[in-house]
């Protein structure tokens, strides 16, 4: 009935519920989460919406993933609380509300509710106005500075930019526009291409030399809050090394200030003194060729690891949720196919997934690593994969 259920309902954005439960476990999936999270990502929300009780998720799914997705339950009636009672507007109780939801509950349920509200920010414009803001509001006080405790930046860039898209759209859209006119691509790989020849000249191996900007909202905060136009934040340009080892990111660095003169009170470094969520890098801003600040990120593979999956970090270094995890990608087209197809089945107008085309009758090649394969381990109630 539960299964059934997902196939019939359908979101906002026209979209089947499915599809959202799918997508949340690919995110889990992308920090390297074992098969008893990504369960729970799919499961999450049949406790709620579905009917489903602890006892039936227990006996089919075994008691690890049930725990799992009765913490992110009851996640999401504090978050719902926190929504009514406008949480979001008062600093000391969102400092509280965050508090509350690391003690609570076990830190895999905070990762998925995580992963749920990264998805729902994603496909945030079918709602109503008035709901986009509401919830863009609680993810920027709430979920965006959990993400950073939890020392997921990536999640928490997004998390941000999402909100402030909605929450601020006309200052979104001029800022944006502002930073494809003011970010100098031709300066980063000119800087990329010299700061290559250096480390080869002192024999320094490195993993990669790319280029960056400062997010969006990360932008407009330090233009908000120190009052400041664009060209007088020093880290919007940004050049990230990484390296072997921690020894190399100090020799790198002598090389960076050899190569560019420094501007004075901007160098930080992180990796002798780590954030509380445990990043670790070497930051320093230079003054480039063309006279614009350029900030340069040094860390070796480890420290970039611990900075984009923090808390989850861990679960990438296991060679067997390794294995399982470099399929999703490969399951999730599979699966978004087959509700497809479903829908079409059940004659629900909803569009092909992207690469299916228009043909109503896509193939549905079925992975060579089945969603089951993944799913196996837990239902043989083998749960603690990833809990070390």
């Amino acid at each position: 009935g539960w299964a059934f259920w997902w196939f019939l309902q359908m979101r906002a954005s026209g979209d089947p519920y499915l599809q959202h439960c799918v997508e949340t476990a690919a995110l889990l999936a992308e920090l390297g989460a074992g098969p008893p999270v990504i369960a729970a990502g799919l499961l999450h929300d049949t406790v709620d919406d579905a009917g489903l009780d602890y006892g039936s998720i227990s006996e089919q799914f075994g008691a690890g993933v049930a725990d799992l997705v009765k913490g992110v339950s009851n996640l999401s009636h504090l978050s719902k609380l926190a929504r009514r009672n406008d949480t979001a507007s008062r600093t000391d109780e969102a400092d509280r509300l965050r508090t509350v939801f690391l003690a609570m509950e076990d830190a895999r349920a905070v990762l998925i509710k995580l992963a749920d509200r990264l998805h729902n920010m994603r496909t945030l414009d079918s709602l109503p106005k008035i709901k986009q803001q509401c919830f863009a509001k609680e993810t920027l006080e709430i979920f965006a500075p959990l993400a950073n405790q939890l020392g997921i930046l990536n999640w928490k860039e997004q998390l941000e930019n999402l909100c402030f898209k909605h929450l601020y759209p006309e200052q979104y859209e001029e800022l944006s526009s502002n930073l494809h006119e003011f970010y100098n691509r031709d300066m980063i790989a000119a800087a990329i291409r010299r700061l290559e020849q250096a480390l080869q000249v002192r024999g320094l191996s490195y993993r990669s030399i790319s280029g960056r900007h400062k997010s969006i909202y990360s932008i407009y905060s330090k233009m908000t809050r120190k009052k400041l136009d664009m060209d007088e934040i020093y880290d919007v340009h940004g050049v990230r090394v990484i390296l072997e080892n921690k020894a190399d990111c100090f020799t790198t660095l002598e090389v960076v200030h050899h190569l560019w003169p420094r501007i004075p009170g901007k160098f930080k470094d992180y990796v002798s003194s780590p954030k509380s969520n445990g990043y670790q890098s070497l930051h320093t801003v230079v003054l480039s060729e063309e006279t614009l600040p350029l900030e340069i990120q040094i860390r070796t593979a480890d420290m970039h690891l611990q900075a984009e999956f923090g808390i989850a970090a861990h679960w990438r270094y296991k060679e067997g949720v390794r294995n399982c995890s470099s399929s999703l990608p490969e399951m999730v087209e599979w699966v978004r196919c087959v509700v497809t197809w479903q829908c079409e089945t059940l004659h629900i107008d909803h569009p092909s997934p992207p690469g299916l085309g228009s043909s109503p009758r896509a193939t549905c090649t079925f992975p060579s690593v089945t969603l089951m394969a993944v799913l196996s381990p837990i239902q043989n109630n083998v749960t603690t994969l990833d809990q070390s």
